[in-house]
């Protein structure tokens, strides 16, 4: 609202004598910002340009739950360091999905609430000899329900490399979130340094943690919408 629509500019009685201050409205119209990155935004705009988030409508109508299963690791309640890297690697991925309208969880999901709709994203160890970290089903723009990564194949690539704990937390959480942005429908990205990008080089991903740019994230609300209007 402009100064000028904001001016009341009535002619007043003149006995009332009503300061010219107290006809203007000084009440500045609210300025909104987005939830997810704070930045600047306009009441009629759906989906933040800046970070990805959905504005219209509210976001637990149109959640998608991801169950990241690590029961087939057979982890040792003794073995701490490993309970600890494994943590902060979920930490690090549950913050990369935080402007997507997911609802993450390392538990199984609630059927009531769920049902059968979840994408099961299962982090196993195996003995038969693979040449990936993970794999995932994938249909572009879409979402798909299911993904697995190999542990025991990012365990051996980390020994081959001489990675400190906190690299190897870093490369477990780029490849669980590169498999969860496949079946939320991205695509390989070309960038080196890119979450997406085709093969996840250690070299390069165990030095940070992931994340997503504005566009990607934009994809990925969009293919749960949709996924949610057909559901």
């Amino acid at each position: 609202m402009s100064l000028y629509d904001r001016l009341n500019l009535t002619k007043t009685n003149r006995k009332l004598k009503i300061p010219i201050w107290e006809r203007i409205n000084l009440t500045r119209p609210p300025k909104p910002r987005c939830q997810g990155c704070r930045s600047r935004i306009q009441i009629n705009w759906r989906v933040c340009p800046f970070c990805g988030w959905l504005i219209a409508g509210k976001n637990s109508e149109i959640r998608h739950c991801v169950w990241v299963d690590i029961s087939g690791m057979n982890i040792s309640t003794e073995d701490d360091v490993m309970l600890e890297i494994i943590a902060d690697s979920l930490a690090q991925v549950f913050s990369a999905f935080r402007s997507v309208n997911l609802f993450l969880t390392s538990d199984p999901p609630d059927q009531k609430q769920w049902g059968q709709n979840f994408t099961h994203v299962y982090v196993f160890v195996d003995q038969q000899p693979v040449d990936y970290l993970g794999i995932a089903s994938f249909s572009r723009g879409k979402v798909t329900d299911r993904a697995a990564v190999r542990i025991d194949q990012i365990l051996n690539a980390s020994y081959r490399a001489s990675l400190n704990i906190s690299q190897l937390s870093n490369l477990i959480a780029n490849t669980i979130t590169h498999e969860i942005g496949h079946t939320l429908g991205l695509d390989h990205s070309q960038l080196p340094t890119d979450v997406m990008h085709d093969g996840l080089d250690h070299r390069i991903h165990s030095l940070m943690p992931p994340s997503f740019h504005a566009e990607q994230i934009i994809l990925m609300n969009n293919a749960i919408r949709k996924h949610k209007s057909l559901a």
